[in-house]
């Protein structure tokens, strides 16, 4: 007797499979976007601190005042950039005297990040004021000190620059970073 057994899935079957595959997408969808969130946060806040210490070793290296420059026009809106021009205005395009900038006239690279690159990142300032100036001295690297908060959903990162030109990222309520 020839007992073969039909190849494939029921419709029920198949029907079931896709239940269930959908519940476990329903159930990772948040943790998901919480994880993005996450790592936006965390690339801002780093990118943010090499920012930093770019400046500084810069500072260092060509024997220059370095000034940074942070300013936030909006709750969503903000950007920072460094120059060897004291109050650089980091919103100002390449060609303006007072952007962000390295170098001469003839070979100028803007040195600035802006907050389109770290969507639902907000940028604020310890003070209460629009912008913030930091300066990195050319003989030792220190610097004028303060402390530079981001945050989203997903948590809050601070950038925190000592008088002593150390630059740091400590956590309020994200793994991974030391405590504030």
């Amino acid at each position: 007797m020839d007992d073969k057994r039909p190849s494939g899935f029921t419709l029920i079957e198949l029907l079931l499979s896709v239940t269930i595959m959908a519940l476990l997408a329903g159930l990772a969808m948040p943790s998901m976007a919480q994880f993005l969130e996450a790592h936006r946060l965390r690339g801002a806040a780093e990118a943010l601190a090499q920012t930093l210490r770019h400046a500084r070793n810069h500072a260092l290296t060509y024997q220059t005042s370095i000034h940074f420059t942070a300013a936030v026009q909006a709750t969503q809106t903000w950007c920072y950039g460094w120059s060897e021009r004291e109050r650089c205005r980091c919103q100002a395009p390449l060609r303006e005297a007072d952007a962000c900038t390295r170098g001469d006239a003839d070979s100028a690279r803007l040195q600035r990040q802006t907050s389109s690159a770290y969507p639902s990142v907000t940028l604020s300032l310890t003070r209460l004021v629009s912008a913030r100036y930091l300066t990195f001295n050319p003989v030792r690297g220190t610097a004028s000190a303060d402390t530079l908060v981001l945050n989203n959903r997903a948590g809050e990162l601070r950038v925190i620059v000592s008088p002593l030109g150390r630059i740091r990222v400590c956590s309020v309520s994200l793994r991974g970073y030391p405590s504030c």
